[in-house]
């Protein structure tokens, strides 16, 4: 009496789960997603302020010379790597690198301007 209450106990935990399981399996199996994300404007937007930012500290004389130059060699690699990323299309994690790299060069840019001058 006692054995087959216990495989009663046993048998009770596998019954309710084969009854929770969904009774149908899905038609077509779910694979791989494919999704490109193409550049947008906001990356280039960034860029471009970053440039206007650079040729009004020229003008302003915030920047030096050579900080200019710098920032601009900056600008052209990240403009170049977007470039590169965006022939197949751009990954979420590309389009994170690209947006971290433009804050970068805004930060740079705002804090070489910001700096005192030496005499």
């Amino acid at each position: 009496m006692r054995i087959l209450f216990a495989l009663k106990l046993l048998a009770f935990p596998a019954a309710l789960s084969a009854q929770i399981a969904p009774s149908a399996q899905p038609k077509t199996p779910s694979g791989p997603v494919d999704i490109r994300i193409r550049p947008s404007d906001g990356g280039d937007h960034e860029l471009q302020k970053s440039r206007e930012a650079i040729r009004e500290g020229r003008r302003s004389h915030t920047l030096t010379k050579s900080q200019a130059r710098g920032l601009r060699r900056e600008a052209d690699a990240n403009d170049a790597l977007a470039h590169r990323y965006a022939r197949d299309g751009l990954s979420h994690s590309e389009r994170r690198e690209l947006d971290m790299r433009g804050r970068v060069l805004q930060s740079l840019t705002q804090a070489q301007r910001a700096q005192p001058k030496r005499p």
